[in-house]
């Protein structure tokens, strides 16, 4: 294939941070019109500096967060594990978000951290024509890392399905 992807204008996401879609099969809205298979997906990001971004988890998703330049720490706690725990990456340094783990992303520096998301499967957001969101493989949550263990790691919201999964995929395959 004769393309060199590049990414596009950071906007931001439910989570509060800035991302680009670099290279996704199932994104109708970058620059993509080829046929990918749904195995990965690239995304480039940004977090600011002082800033963290909401707690998030992705029942369906494998995720590699590989640090470009800044720092990053990464606040997370999967289904196994007893209580949250944190990694710092550095610029060259990745780290691996399991399906169903609680993840927050937090830049307690001066600078911003870029970043790359590299995800199996292809992760899959859909907007609706008015830009709110209509399909988000991750749920974003309101609540805090207290509230969540007392609430015994139960969002107060549904975690997507993979029918919803499904219809988007196939929504976004016909747009």
């Amino acid at each position: 294939m004769n393309k060199i992807f590049r990414p596009q204008t950071l906007s931001p996401v439910p989570d509060g941070t800035l991302l680009s879609r670099l290279l996704n099969a199932n994104d109708s809205q970058s620059d993509l019109s080829l046929d990918l298979p749904d195995c990965f997906s690239i995304s480039a990001g940004t977090i600011k500096p002082k800033t963290s971004s909401k707690i998030h988890v992705m029942p369906f998703i494998t995720m590699a967060t590989f640090v470009r330049s800044g720092s990053l720490t990464l606040k997370m706690k999967g289904p196994g594990d007893p209580k949250p725990y944190q990694q710092t990456l550095t610029a060259g340094q990745a780290a691996l978000t399991e399906p169903g783990t609680f993840i927050q992303l937090i830049n307690d520096n001066e600078k911003p951290c870029k970043t790359l998301y590299i995800s199996s499967p292809a992760y899959v957001y859909e907007e609706n024509r008015n830009r709110s969101v209509r399909y988000d493989d991750s749920l974003v949550l309101d609540e805090g890392w207290k509230t969540l263990a007392k609430a015994g790691w139960l969002p107060s919201r549904p975690m997507p399905t993979r029918a919803q999964r499904k219809k988007s995929k196939k929504r976004l395959a016909q747009s």
